[in-house]
């Protein structure tokens, strides 16, 4: 199909283009020096540039994948400034042409015609954005929707590993869910009980009365976050003590999300305690500041949003991926940028925006934790 890519470049550029010119630019889109007009195959491919799926194999793909190699292409003739090709047209013009398109817009509104929903209950376009990014999405890694495969998820900024878990659960729908977010921070439901009037807060010790208050303060909603004292706690400890909780009218998923600061790492533990919330299709996050093996062995889901350059913990699974990370990962341009990884998906780059407070918001914040203080 390379011949009608030629055809359609020298038919929009005829001024600028020969055939065999036409040719060459067709051929170093796709990374390469050389396209044979007579066998139509690419040689010579050029050190340095972006690999391109072949023409027919990109159709099959869905729009936005198709804009990728799209992006790709545009990147390769641009890099080629010493062997320039391009003949003094814009190399998205150049990729638009080959593609079919009368400019590069409307190549990108051919992308944004087949949009994906994240936040959505609908089997169909979940599985639609994992078939589209490779990874799930944040309603299921995180809330635990139809998956109770559990996540672990590195992040050492604490007020932003909060966020994260606050914005989805306002950004999501969580009818036939249950989510219980425990924090050993007391300001740790300040945010969403500003942003939410659907999430009841509840606070004090895992003690024998725990379960029934708990129940009591979740009443029909579907999350609670529940602020506990700062202490060592014990995942088959907290598995129990929310099972129940969890389990009642959660047909679609069920998700405990623990936050504290100090959590037993004996792998005796761990198994006993994962093991326990699978049986009861229970979804664990476990959040951390600090990349930790034993947890990550026990987690099918990892996040990196980043770590301390100076880690001791060492296991290579998680050391690969925490090297192909470190580039990436950070908050930068007002998004939290992270890896995501699970045996299915490898390593996949993500990014997600962090919601601004308005100064309502901050102010609230503000008052409430001078209260607090006070």
């Amino acid at each position: 199909m390379h011949d009608i890519q030629v055809a359609r470049l020298r038919s929009k550029y005829p001024a600028e283009f020969t055939t065999e010119q036409a040719a060459m630019a067709v051929a170093r889109a796709y990374g390469y020096r050389r396209l044979d007009l007579n066998t139509l195959e690419l040689t010579e491919p050029v050190t340095g540039l972006q690999y391109v799926r072949p023409y027919a194999e990109m159709l099959k793909q869905d729009p936005v994948h198709q804009l990728m190699d799209f992006m790709r292409m545009s990147l390769n003739l641009s890099l080629s400034q010493n062997e320039d090709v391009r003949r003094g047209v814009p190399e998205r013009n150049i990729v638009a042409a080959m593609s079919g398109f009368s400019n590069f817009d409307a190549l990108l509104n051919y992308a944004r015609s087949d949009p994906v929903d994240p936040n959505t209950t609908d089997r169909a376009m979940l599985a639609k954005f994992q078939g589209r990014y490779g990874y799930y999405a944040p309603i299921q890694y995180l809330l635990g929707r139809y998956i109770h495969e559990h996540c672990l998820v590195i992040q050492p900024d604490a007020e932003k590993a909060q966020r994260f878990v606050d914005q989805e659960v306002i950004l999501n729908p969580l009818e036939n869910t249950k989510v219980v977010i425990l924090r050993d921070d007391p300001r740790g439901a300040d945010w969403l009980s500003i942003m939410s009037r659907n999430v009841p807060s509840l606070r004090g010790g895992l003690d024998a009365t725990y379960q029934q208050r708990a129940q009591e303060a979740m009443g029909k909603a579907n999350a609670l976050v529940s602020l506990v004292e700062p202490a060592l706690y014990s995942l088959p400890d907290l598995v129990a003590a929310h099972s129940d909780l969890l389990v009642k009218d959660s047909p679609d998923g069920r998700t405990l999300i623990v936050d504290v600061q100090r959590l037993r790492l004996d792998p005796n533990e761990l198994d006993t305690g994962f093991a326990a919330a699978t049986e009861s299709g229970i979804h664990v996050v476990v959040i951390v500041r600090q990349p930790n093996a034993d947890l990550w062995k026990r987690t099918g889901i990892h996040l990196i949003f980043g770590f301390d350059k100076d880690i001791q913990e060492s296991y290579l699974d998680m050391d690969k991926y925490i090297g192909y990370a470190s580039p990436y990962v950070g908050f930068k341009r007002g998004k939290m940028q992270y890896l995501y990884h699970s045996e299915q998906s490898g390593g996949r780059f993500g990014a997600m925006d962090l919601i601004p407070d308005d100064e309502k918001t901050k102010s609230l914040l503000e008052r409430m934790r001078d209260a607090l203080r006070g």
